[in-house]
């Protein structure tokens, strides 16, 4: 009944758990600003993190609000209770001490190696490898952050949390909103100490960064296409910031992107809409519409969550990244938005404020409606059945834009919803969830 004991040691974790803190306020929240903060690393556990710094799970679960101890993700800050050495600590050595050792970090700079890293802090490759739970060929890429292992004799690093110190005029990097997947969209947030001009660099897409306030925002898209999107595994980010009569500085950050864990399905089509998938039709129709989805708005039109466009719906027939095999092909077509199942000639609603900049018919999209909501953020709603908007009007979240349909490349009557980041599809439905600026 082995199963059985740890179904019951796990209901009493998550109960210890949930009553050492009040509902909805993690007791992270409450932690001194002095304390350590450990960021997640690929491969790290909250076990293993608690060993670490000799703690129990429970009790770094609890210092951090974790009702399940189990789900941590890479780039995770975790609160390390502050007088709390970690475990390799020596009776001989100040608590005190210790405590700042833990916290040293050393931004990996583009000409560096780990064996140039190690000596410069009087220790060894293999320090590293294990402080960091890097692999056994110690590979390590620019604007990476290293914990120096407590064997380190050299002084030279501060005790610097992760994302700093930054060379100016960075003076702070944030990427979320985390954990990252296929299928996602990235905000990046940039703080620089006077006004710089701003790029940066995710793979083979660029980002443009708008200034907002104190800050500089830049949205990417995270591809989920099962052939040409972005596997999982770590990735770069990389920014460069331009001033008068300066050279370019530049940072860099990885990011874990995580799978998408997209299901299959196989679509059948009638002979008359088989030919919608000749690809000189499929590419003049792609053709007309990158021309909206490529034009970066730089005015932000919307503010909080988007709505689903439809009020009810029977279910979500297709969700966002589905895999797609047409009548009998290979799996190397997806699904790029979210089917919502309704009755022809429901209402289907703006699900967030911006200008119309496509109504019109399309061969395999059906009647669509596009709508460009600023920042290179764009709403597509297909198959239609009636569009109730004109390019050029300005919509807000709820305006009335069109009826469900079965238009175009279509099986039955539905909605289709998607969203782009110029031109890249992410899932629509995060949109709902999560707000973004």
């Amino acid at each position: 009944m082995r199963w059985l004991r740890t179904l019951i040691l796990s209901g009493l974790l998550a109960l210890s758990i949930g009553f050492g803190s009040p509902i909805g306020l993690p007791l992270a929240a409450a932690q001194k600003a002095d304390q350590t903060v450990y960021i997640v690393q690929p491969g790290d556990t909250l076990a293993s993190i608690a060993l670490r710094y000799g703690l129990a799970t429970v009790d770094l679960a609890k210092a951090n609000g974790l009702i399940n101890p189990n789900l941590v993700y890479v780039g995770q800050p975790i609160v390390i209770p502050a007088a709390t050495p970690p475990a390799t600590a020596t009776p001989s050595t100040p608590r005190a001490k210790l405590a700042s050792i833990a916290n040293r970090l050393h931004i990996v700079q583009a000409d560096e190696t780990l064996f140039g890293i190690a000596l410069k802090y009087g220790t060894t490759i293999q320090s590293f490898i294990d402080a960091n739970q890097l692999s056994n060929a110690g590979f390590i890429v620019a604007g990476q952050p290293l914990i120096i292992p407590i064997t380190a004799r050299s002084n030279e690093a501060g005790t610097a949390q992760p994302r700093t110190p930054l060379p100016a005029p960075f003076t702070g990097l944030d990427i979320g909103q985390l954990p990252l997947q296929q299928g996602s969209l990235m905000e990046i947030t940039i703080h620089a100490s006077q006004p710089v001009s701003l790029t940066g660099q995710f793979g083979n897409w660029s980002i443009p960064f708008i200034q907002d306030g104190d800050r500089y925002i830049g949205l990417v898209g995270v591809g989920a296409h099962p052939v040409t999107g972005v596997t999982p595994g770590l990735h770069s980010v990389i920014i460069t910031a331009t001033q008068d009569n300066a050279l370019p500085t530049v940072i860099s950050s990885n990011v874990q992107i995580n799978p998408g864990h997209y299901n299959s399905e196989y679509i059948r089509l009638s002979a008359d809409r088989q030919e919608l998938l000749d690809p000189q039709n499929v590419n003049s129709e792609l053709a007309k519409l990158n021309a909206a989805w490529t034009v970066f708005n730089p005015i932000h039109y919307w503010t909080g969550l988007f709505r689903v466009p439809v009020d009810k719906f029977i279910k979500i027939s297709s969700p966002f990244g589905t895999r797609r095999s047409y009548d009998g092909g290979p799996f190397v077509s997806y699904h790029e938005g979210t089917d919502f199942a309704v009755p022809a000639g429901t209402p289907v609603h703006a699900p967030a404020d911006g200008v119309v900049v496509v109504a019109e018919p399309l061969s395999v999209r059906g009647n669509a409606v596009v709508i460009d909501h600023g920042w290179g953020v764009f709403t597509g709603l297909y198959h239609l059945s009636e569009i109730k908007v004109t390019p050029g009007q300005t919509v807000k979240q709820g305006d009335l834009v069109g009826l469900s349909g079965n238009t175009g490349l279509s099986t039955g009557a539905h909605l289709h919803w998607d969203i782009r980041i110029r031109g890249l599809n992410v899932d629509a439905m995060q949109l709902t969830r999560q707000v973004f600026p």
